[in-house]
């Protein structure tokens, strides 16, 4: 068996670095509470700066309920989610309370100043980085993150020599530690470079960045307002395609000499909307044209966005350090509004959490048109693109009432809270000019704690939501009874990654879509006619993040429906195929 060798230095968090050799299953049932906790004393500070009219005397309660959320976000089983919201339902804590608590993890360790290695497997992820923790860090109050992606020339000198696994610890130690000299205000993190992947545009590389990024905001007091990104060269186009696809987390970005160029990824420009880019090029660079920024900064400019473009003209493809700590700084000096009075969204791509910015996603396109794959140079896997751009500009223009301009756009919803409008009065939603909503929105606790599990626990709160469908109106007449959805108690289901060509079975835990051997994942319902001689493929379903109902649609089709819906008929009632005349189908379930 292979030992990892880790130095004391890397033992923090109680991490142990044999977990890259050995990563243990994800576990069915929560794990319990550590035993060391906040003490009191740091926990009460965190409440009064924090909660609104904090009350001593209301410690105990809502440490009790703090509890609560804890076993929330540690246990995988929808029956303890289900107890336990309605335990806190009948705390009498007010929603905006409770939403800010999610931000504050009880297990928040006193972590020691200095480099540290990170290992641990997340579910389906494999979280590796490494951490630099300031000097005089204390975890009562929340700190600045910087991400820094190295790029893979700075760990690959020699092609002919690749480094060994000391080397690469030594060299990222030397550069935390260096950072953390340079800049002691903030939280680092350098993820580790898998030097297949790097860090994306695969599925497995963005998740190398993002899923570290969700990690270290478990650890250490993150303050998510200012959480900032950068890289040089090869990190530079990640620090770009991630902020385009991750816009939401992001006050502000430093790409040094890089590019978007695909037009999949220059459509998502209009995200950066509350994204300030701090951009450098150098027109002397001969590695990566110079014309790739400035036609990025042109665009961002031509709608009006923040955008700091630092060009130079005899430096080449390097910033010398005096332009690298400039750009740093203003990148630095940034501030997110973490409920934006607008926000925009464009996108081509199916993933749901792709078609999220702040608190506005889309839920399901007029038209998406076929789904493309698009393989990758680098990496593995490949990734899905929709025929047709769907996108949405949403503006609160008026205290409690939303203007907004959708361009294919069936669905969406808007993420409410106290921050952004009085949800004791009604709210009033215009879109295209024509009113879509006029009313009271209801909060909700379930709303809000399966949002903090889609988006990540503590980086916003939405206590609210409200679905707007602007798909005009049938004129077909419903059926008094229509057919749903099977419901089945089978421990496992078919799955298809291929449009029902080919299906396999997996633990029926899965809710689809998921991503599986880097492929968008459905549930393939399959039925057979002739007692199981023979199957096929009746239809495909999946769940959106913002609704318990499944979406379904037929093999070779484009368009989703919700399963309720009229147009969810057709799909839903399974016709046997040609020559099975007088039988009925039977829906079949893996064995």
């Amino acid at each position: 068996m292979t030992v990892a060798r880790c130095s004391p230095l890397f033992s923090v968090l109680g991490v142990l670095c044999a977990l890259a050799f050995n990563p243990s299953p994800a576990q069915a049932k929560a794990p319990p509470l550590p035993e060391e906790l906040l003490p009191r004393d740091t926990l009460e500070k965190i409440y009064a700066a924090e909660l609104p009219n904090y009350n001593t005397a209301d410690y105990q309660k809502l440490y009790d309920a703090h509890v609560y959320l804890e076993k929330y976000f540690l246990t995988d089983s929808a029956e303890d989610r289900t107890a336990i919201t309605k335990i806190l339902n009948q705390s009498g804590i007010p929603l905006p309370t409770l939403g800010r608590m999610c931000r504050i993890h009880l297990a928040w360790p006193a972590l020691p100043p200095g480099p540290a290695y990170v290992n641990e497997r997340i579910g389906p992820h494999d979280v590796q980085y490494f951490l630099g923790v300031p000097a005089n860090y204390d975890r009562a109050k929340p700190w600045p993150l910087v991400i820094r992606l190295p790029a893979a020339n700075a760990i690959i000198t020699d092609p002919d020599k690749p480094p060994k696994p000391d080397d690469v610890v030594a060299l990222y130690t030397q550069w935390v530690t260096d950072e953390m000299k340079s800049h002691p205000d903030a939280i680092l993190i350098m993820p580790l470079l898998n030097l297949d992947e790097l860090f994306g545009p695969s599925y497995k590389g963005m998740n190398s960045v993002i899923q570290a990024m969700h990690h270290v905001a478990t650890r250490a007091n993150i303050d998510p307002k200012q959480v900032n990104m950068l890289g040089h060269g090869m990190a530079a186009h990640a620090t770009w395609n991630l902020a385009l696809h991750y816009p939401t987390y992001f006050a502000a970005i430093n790409p040094l000499a890089g590019a978007a160029s695909a037009d999949w990824q220059r459509v998502r420009l209009l995200n950066l909307r509350n994204t300030l880019p701090v951009v450098w090029h150098d027109n002397t660079d001969k590695v990566i044209n110079p014309n790739q920024s400035a036609a990025i900064v042109a665009v961002l400019k031509n709608m009006k966005y923040d955008v700091v473009f630092e060009q130079t003209k005899t430096i080449g493809h390097v910033p010398t350090p005096e332009i690298a700590e400039k750009c740093y700084k203003i990148m630095r000096a940034r501030t997110r509004d973490l409920y934006p009075q607008q926000v925009n969204l464009r996108s081509t791509r199916p993933d749901p959490t792709f078609n999220r910015v702040d608190w506005v996603q889309v839920y399901q396109p007029i038209n998406a048109g076929l789904e493309k794959p698009l393989f990758l140079n680098h990496g593995s896997g490949k990734i899905i693109l929709s025929e047709n751009a769907h996108s949405v500009q949403a503006a609160f223009t008026t205290p409690n009432k939303i203007e907004v301009k959708t361009d294919n756009v069936q669905t969406l919803r808007f993420y409410l809270n106290d921050q952004m409008a009085d949800l004791a009065k009604p709210v009033t939603v215009i879109v295209n000019g024509k009113a879509r909503f006029e009313g009271l929105v209801t909060p909700s606790l379930d709303a809000l704690l399966k949002d903090q599990l889609f988006l990540g626990r503590g980086w916003r709160y939405f206590t609210a939501v409200l679905d707007i469908d602007l798909a005009p109106n049938s004129s077909t007449t419903k059926p008094t009874t229509r057919p749903t959805v099977a419901t089945t108690t089978a421990a496992t289901l078919f799955f298809t990654t291929d449009d029902g060509k080919t299906f396999f079975p997996l633990e029926a835990t899965h809710r689809p879509p998921f991503v599986h051997e880097g492929k968008p994942a459905y549930q393939a319902h399959i039925y057979t006619c002739d007692g199981g001689k023979t199957a096929f493929v009746g239809y495909l379903s999946k769940f959106s993040p913002i609704s318990e109902e499944p979406l379904v649609r037929k093999p070779g089709a484009t368009q989703w429906s919700p399963a309720s819906s009229a147009g969810a008929t057709v799909v839903l009632d399974v016709k046997c195929p040609e020559g099975s005349a007088g039988k009925t189908p039977v829906e079949v379930y893996p064995k």
